[in-house]
């Protein structure tokens, strides 16, 4: 799937936050933080069903109601692909975040990542977000990290990334037709180079003919004047 597809799939995509009652700070505030984690947890065990979910929005609303550019902003951004690439082809993605002027996450999507592989491969699906749940409802109020934020900073990325790779096509589109166009004229001084060693050619060959012609004519002027002997053309044959 390329980057575009990426991107708009992503946006597409429906969120379900935390229930109402986890997303009230003054409900987190009643118990105690060890209090807190023993709910979440019993949640994980399913002896507990918490609040009720707020409605799910899709990943585009999530971005939009966090600080920081939409995603149109990010992807309709203009002029030369920031030079983050080496010749080699890998590119410093923190330095293509920054020029895309992305707001720096408390706890970023790579965080995300390295969360996610720190857990047990054979983890369920449901289990391994519940696990993450707990992590941020612990740690999350501390660093000012949310589910919500986590998804904006992902998505943001993307589009920076999907920006990014369409100012690079474009501006080696333009690199190719600028290039095509001067092999074209260069393409033509070579043609007309050929064609003057072509007539310089046959300029030779015709004037060595020549000469050699007027040659056998002043020789025959020595022949007639010269015994026939060797190397006269007129000696008999040894």
């Amino acid at each position: 799937m390329g980057l575009r597809e990426t991107l708009r799939k992503a946006a597409g995509l429906l969120v379900e936050m935390p229930s109402e009652t986890e997303a009230q700070p003054e409900a987190a505030a009643a118990g105690s933080a060890s209090a807190e984690i023993d709910r979440l947890f019993a949640e994980l065990e399913g002896k507990s069903g918490g609040g009720a979910p707020r409605p799910a929005r899709t990943v585009e609303q999530i971005v939009r109601e966090t600080p920081g550019p939409n995603l149109e902003d990010i992807a309709a951004a203009e002029g030369p692909p920031p030079p983050v690439a080496a010749p080699d082809g890998t590119v410093d993605f923190a330095a293509l975040y920054q020029q895309a002027l992305l707001p720096a996450a408390s706890f970023s999507a790579e965080q995300m990542l390295e969360m996610l592989a720190s857990l047990p491969a054979d983890l369920p699906l449901e289990t391994r977000r519940q696990t993450v749940k707990v992590t941020l409802a612990s740690m999350g109020k501390a660093i000012g990290a949310t589910p919500e934020t986590i998804v904006a900073d992902a998505t943001r990325k993307l589009a920076a990334l999907n920006a990014y790779v369409d100012h690079l096509a474009r501006q080696t589109s333009e690199f190719v037709a600028n290039t095509e166009l001067e092999i074209a004229a260069l393409q033509a001084q070579i043609d007309e180079k050929r064609r003057a060693i072509q007539a310089a050619q046959q300029q030779q060959t015709q004037a060595t003919s020549a000469c050699e012609r007027e040659a056998d004519r002043l020789d025959d002027v020595l022949e007639f004047f010269s015994l026939d002997v060797p190397p006269s053309k007129h000696a008999p044959p040894a």
